[in-house]
């Protein structure tokens, strides 16, 4: 117990006082055995007070979108409500959806939910509501200790770019199932753009959820079960969150390959858009033409980026993408044409 490790504390410190001389390698021993009682004890807080497995896993379902069809349900709802907020809505009305969304799904852990809130923050720049949107927890004694608010911050960014994306994955399949429903024929190269662009969403929403949530998750719950160490715990966790901020390009709004990936995303708003529109020529020709830009940057930009850090989930990203090696192709064919 605490008071337990309290005394024992007191004791060795006392024999250290008792000693006529001042001797370093004893010191650093007392104070290493501390260090462990201490660790341990926030180690028995964490794991058993705190249930910090079943947080985790939580956190996984929420912010990491790990219930998946929650957030569909939601999203395909709530669409209306949001882009309505302060006009007819109000924050307010948008958890009572999350909430019943939750519920719809036959989820009977009233307790779970209600501990997760959706809140709006109007941020510089932004026209959609749905970037403003942030989804914060009820963090309980003694899990305050390892969520503190900038840990929080960062699942958020997380959550926030998922959903960003998992939105746009649902609009190019909207519109794909506006142009087999619709008695109108749609221009052949906007159906070949959106079929293209959603190709490249669905492959990314893969390899975020697959090769860099998945797979990192897993890491880090292993490693939690290989250890009684808080300070391990809290390296473990930090660790965790650092690699997904990188690999899934959040860690950095000014980094090149964050702003080529936001650009991707919003091309994808763009192609579903015209399916809501009358798009000309002009309109759609300008869509390829960004479309054949970012493709050839986002290539070079995982080429690079797997060549110099020589890492696993730049090459399964790569191969994703271009599995049969058809945009290397292009690339190269266009290439030649200009010498």
């Amino acid at each position: 117990s605490s008071g337990i490790n309290a005394e024992y504390g007191v004791t060795l410190i006392q024999g250290l006082q008792r000693r006529t001389k001042f001797c370093p390698i004893e010191f650093e021993r007392v104070v290493g055995v501390m260090r462990e009682r201490v660790a341990m004890q926030l180690y028995n807080l964490l794991m058993k007070e705190g249930k910090l497995m079943d947080i985790l896993i939580l956190f996984k379902e929420f912010f990491l979108l790990g219930r998946g069809e929650l957030f569909l349900t939601f999203i395909d709802v709530a669409e209306p409500l949001i882009q309505n907020l302060g006009k007819k809505n109000s924050e307010s009305d948008v958890n009572r959806l999350f909430l019943k969304s939750y519920h719809t799904l036959g989820f009977s852990s009233t307790n779970t939910v209600e501990k997760f809130r959706l809140q709006f923050e109007k941020r510089e720049g932004s026209k959609d509501r749905w970037a403003d949107l942030k989804l914060t927890y009820d963090v309980q004694w003694p899990l305050h200790i390892l969520f503190t608010t900038d840990v929080m911050d960062d699942y958020n960014r997380i959550f926030v770019f998922l959903l960003k994306l998992r939105r746009c994955q649902l609009a190019l399949q909207a519109a794909w199932s506006t142009s087999t429903r619709s008695e109108d024929r749609f221009d052949h190269r906007l159906l070949n753009l959106r079929s293209n662009v959603a190709y490249l969403i669905d492959n990314l929403q893969y390899y975020l959820h697959v090769d860099v949530l998945e797979t990192n998750f897993t890491e880090l719950i292993n490693k939690l079960n290989a250890t009684q160490d808080f300070e391990q715990i809290r390296k473990a966790h930090r660790f965790f969150l650092g690699e997904i901020l990188a690999w899934s390009f959040v860690s950095n709004e000014l980094n090149s390959a964050t702003r080529l990936i936001d650009t991707v995303i919003s091309l994808g708003f763009q192609t579903a858009r015209m399916f809501e529109e009358d798009p000309d020529e002009i309109q759609i020709t300008k869509l390829e033409s960004n479309y054949n830009f970012l493709v050839a940057h986002m290539l070079k930009m995982l080429e690079s980026s797997a060549s110099r850090q020589h890492n696993s989930f730049m090459n399964q990203l790569l191969l994703r993408i271009d599995y049969n090696g058809f945009f290397t192709q292009v690339r190269a064919q266009k290439l030649e044409k200009k010498r």
